[in-house]
């Protein structure tokens, strides 16, 4: 998976692509309900580790000017929506226990 982020975001080094993905599976697995992520949602953890790999690459920087070129960051605190609502769909239901 490092491999095909790193094709998303060139200039990002390894160790923030790792972190990336790593945060994109806890996020889905808790949301989820699962152990582990199954095949069908590789693509579903890949953008949603870009997401994360360019927040981390922006992270406190909102604007930057150099010289007469000025870069803003809009960068949301969110999760997209339509990403959010991928992953919705693949939640588990978490079974009650009844006792006895």
């Amino acid at each position: 998976m490092i491999d095909d982020l790193s094709v998303r975001i060139p200039e990002a080094q390894t160790g923030i692509l790792q972190q990336a993905v790593n945060d994109a599976e806890g996020m889905i697995l808790d949301v989820c309900n699962r152990t582990s992520i199954p095949p069908l949602m590789f693509n579903l953890q890949l953008g949603l580790a870009e997401v994360y790999a360019r927040r981390i690459m922006a992270a406190g920087e909102d604007s930057r000017s150099e010289g007469d070129v000025s870069v803003s960051n809009s960068y949301s605190k969110e999760i997209p929506e339509d990403m959010m609502k991928r992953i919705l769909a693949h939640r588990k239901l978490k079974q009650a226990v009844v006792s006895k």
